[in-house]
């Protein structure tokens, strides 16, 4: 499977921002919204609405933080709806719609707007899943293209109301967001290490196991993997050193150590894509080495028959001894056969242990 995405892909030649000029989606997935409101001096409140509408019209507290999630696939109707809401730029929302596109961070004049990618690894093989974040003065939205509520422990430590997640600052709580879609490229990186291991087990144990195409697999996944991480380290880079007023100096300790994880993700690729090319050079090797043993049996084999089949050949001529006393006499012995069957015997232990001598077997 070679393709990561399931991309919805824009029409070609549609007006920039339009929402209506995509192709029809080759998946829907069921839509949820969850919304939370802090940070106004008054108890956090939690709210999950199966009618994205109704978290639209709900008021917003005054001096607090709405953070909006959404969780599926929203349409083009309810994107357009979220922008006249929120005055969110037109292809900043059209990206959101047009699943596939790279992690990247782009500031606007009132909103900071960045996509990032979740790797996700299951039976169907590895995927990598959209997250969307919007942050403005006073709200974040966020859209994930996924079945699984990555961000339920986030919203578990806002309404507990401590640390420093309470203070209802949309930079502060879009780091959280990041720094869990970081943070699960470990798991997925630890599922592969588990792969390389049984792959490495099999060359050594077994040696006619054939491990080529499962290495290809496992490197395939990881070159691809690879590419959305050096992406998504960018753009933490990029959110880190930018300037704007909704991305605080105060937080920057803390996008330095997602850039932290990013990277360490990043070097763990690298490492277990060298595994890999490690693995198939054993793999050849061991191979090879295994041709040439057989090749080195069979030589020296042949090598023992070589004199026994000059003995064989010269007996096998039919000369009559009648004829002439030159005529290999050695036929009219009384004990010819068996004295070149006892010269072959003892030629062929001579030179077997002329070749165990020397350490050729």
């Amino acid at each position: 499977m070679l393709r990561h995405f399931l991309a919805h892909i824009p029409r070609p030649g549609a007006r920039p921002g339009d929402l209506s000029a995509d192709t029809p989606p080759p998946r829907e997935l069921p839509l949820s919204v969850h919304r939370v409101d802090y940070g106004d001096g008054t108890a956090p409140v939690q709210t999950r609405h199966d009618d994205p509408g109704d978290a639209l019209t709900a008021p917003r507290r005054t001096g607090g933080l709405c953070w909006l999630h959404f969780q599926g696939e929203p349409g083009p109707e309810l994107l357009a709806r979220v922008r006249e809401t929120f005055d969110l730029h037109p292809l900043a929302v059209e990206d959101v719609l047009h699943l596939g596109q790279r992690p990247k961070l782009e500031p606007f004049d009132d909103q900071v707007f960045a996509i990032l990618t979740r790797p996700v690894r299951d039976d169907d093989g590895l995927r990598f899943e959209q997250i969307s974040l919007f942050v403005g003065d006073g709200y974040l939205l966020s859209f994930h293209a996924g079945t699984e509520d990555i961000f339920a422990p986030v919203r578990q430590r806002i309404m507990e109301g401590k640390g420093r997640i309470a203070r209802a600052d949309p930079d502060y709580l879009g780091y959280c967001l990041a720094d869990v879609v970081v943070d699960h490229g470990f798991p997925v990186l630890e599922s592969y290490a588990d792969d390389l291991e049984a792959i490495e087990e099999d060359i050594f144990a077994d040696r006619h196991a054939d491990p080529v195409p499962a290495i290809h697999a496992v490197r395939r996944d990881l070159i691809g993997m690879r590419k959305m991480q050096w992406r998504l380290i960018t753009m933490v880079t990029d959110w880190l050193r930018a300037e704007h007023p909704l991305l605080s100096e105060e937080n920057v300790p803390y996008f330095r150590d997602a850039e932290d994880h990013a990277q360490r993700v990043g070097d763990l690729l690298e490492s277990y894509l060298d595994t890999t090319g490690s693995l198939l050079d054993a793999h050849l090797s061991l191979s090879s080495a295994r041709l040439n043993d057989v090749m080195k049996m069979l030589t020296l084999i042949a090598t023992i028959f070589m004199p026994l089949t000059f003995i064989a050949g010269i007996y096998g001529m039919n000369f009559d001894p009648a004829a002439s006393p030159w005529n290999m006499p050695e036929l009219s012995h009384r004990y010819g056969y068996p004295l070149a069957l006892l010269s072959m015997v003892v030629m062929g232990v001579a030179m077997y242990l002329y070749f165990r001598f020397r350490r050729w077997l």
